[in-house]
């Protein structure tokens, strides 16, 4: 059932609608011929259908819903306008740039980026400038196009794939060892917070998850230097084979998430910060508060990248931090491990400080649509030689334990392909 809209979703359809027959002289159809009930569907006095889609929830299941009527759609232009929410969510944004090239490869005068809801609220100079350009721009499209129906036609057939034998890459890298031992105390602390009280910051150096009046960690608590010492009871001490805990649904969860705090410890030893609410990894500025660069030998070259950058203005004024970020996590497959990798970008104002949610979202939304396959790889590859410190695994210390990670993704063979593609090996072009 589709969400209820929201005040700023009912202001930018009256705004829309309004300002589509002042420009075009535009009627209004509640219901086109699709046979849904769209945000905004009009058609010019030359008959050029225009639908504008407003997705103004981050909920999934309505941004998806509404991405499903975008493609069921048999308007002429189509353009989305969206939440700051929506912007800033690089999942959303990818998902969007697949479905505007595949309705441009259709013939659809579709806009290639998603236009900022906030602006179209709050600033009329953007209204009548940048996103009217946007509209007529677009009806110029259909008109020189020929994309205004008269007759159904049969659309030719589709021609078969290309036979060739090609790896299908992920973003998924399989663990090839993990800590065999888990140990376990009774403790009278019930919090996290707790612990750091009890024990200090030092403790944030090592992963350990409370549960069941116990504390769980992969760190050896029989150790007469375990951290923990203070607050365990060291004479009920358990050690449990990692793999039984595999077989358990509940305790596969649990080894998981202590595989994702030994991680979190590894990444900001390695100067990362976790950010919480986006549940990823960002790249800092060096403490002097320099760019960041990190570099390795490619063959008789030196290839180097700047994952934490400031950028000036002409003036020497700082403009803004952009920072490389990951969302790395573990997760099971069947009954095997992988470290999952999802790059992306995020900015600051300071190397430190989030802009507000409007700010960012127009900064992410100008990088992020340019993230195209090879791109999205050659980051994905970047990131395991980051975290491999250029090794052959990623080795992550774990309490005198070790997880140790290929730095060569999962693979899946498949039988077609693109005759004669070509695949770059460069670096993304800067932006």
């Amino acid at each position: 059932m589709p969400l209820p809209e929201s005040k700023e979703h009912k202001t930018i359809k009256q705004v829309i609608s309004t300002k589509l027959q002042e420009w075009t002289g535009a009627t209004l159809e509640e219901y086109p011929s699709a046979g849904h009930e769209l945000d905004v569907f009009a058609v010019t006095p030359n008959g050029i259908s225009i639908y504008v889609e407003i997705i103004w929830s981050p909920a999934r299941q309505n941004f998806y819903r509404d991405l499903s009527l975008i493609q069921q759609s048999d308007a002429n232009i189509k353009i989305i306008i969206a939440s700051p929410e929506i912007l800033t969510n690089e999942g959303y944004q990818r998902e969007f740039s697949k479905v505007a090239i595949s309705e441009r490869r259709k013939g659809i005068a579709m806009h290639g980026e998603l236009i900022d809801g906030a602006k179209v609220l709050e600033d009329t100079k953007y209204l009548e400038t940048e996103f009217k350009n946007v509209v007529l721009s677009l009806i110029d499209q259909a008109q020189s196009e020929g994309r205004i129906p008269t007759k159904e036609i049969t659309p030719p057939e589709a021609p078969s794939p290309d036979k060739k034998q090609e790896l299908l890459m992920s973003n998924l890298f399989p663990v090839i060892k993990y800590p065999s031992t888990i140990f376990s105390s009774p403790t009278d602390i019930r919090t996290e917070p707790d612990v750091f009280k009890h024990l200090g910051d030092e403790i944030s150096q090592h992963s350990f998850i409370l549960k069941s009046k116990r504390l769980y960690t992969f760190h050896n608590l029989k150790s007469p230097l375990s951290p923990f010492k203070p607050i365990i009871s060291t004479n009920e001490i358990l050690e449990e084979p990692a793999s039984e805990w595999i077989k358990n649904g509940i305790k596969r969860n649990d080894l998981i998430r202590l595989l994702n705090l030994t991680l979190r410890v590894y990444c900001q030893e390695r100067g990362m910060r976790y950010d919480k609410k986006h549940r990823r990894y960002i790249c800092l500025l060096k403490e002097d508060g320099k760019d960041n660069i990190f570099s390795w030998r490619a063959g008789s070259k030196f290839a180097k990248r700047t994952i934490a950058k400031k950028v000036y203005d002409k003036q020497g004024n700082l403009l803004y931090c952009r920072h490389y970020a990951a969302d790395l996590r573990f997760m099971f497959l069947d009954n095997n491990i992988f470290l999952k990798i999802e790059p992306t970008i995020t900015f600051t104002t300071d190397g430190y400080h989030s802009f507000r949610l409007d700010k960012l979202a127009s900064l992410m939304s100008r990088w992020l649509p340019k993230q195209y396959n090879n791109t999205y790889l050659l980051l994905v590859r970047f990131w395991a030689k980051y975290l491999s410190r250029l090794d052959v695994t990623m080795s992550i210390p774990a309490g005198g334990q070790k997880i140790e990670i290929a730095t060569t993704p999962m693979t899946v063979p498949i039988e077609i392909g693109i005759a004669k593609e070509t695949i770059s090996s460069s670096k993304p072009r800067k932006q």
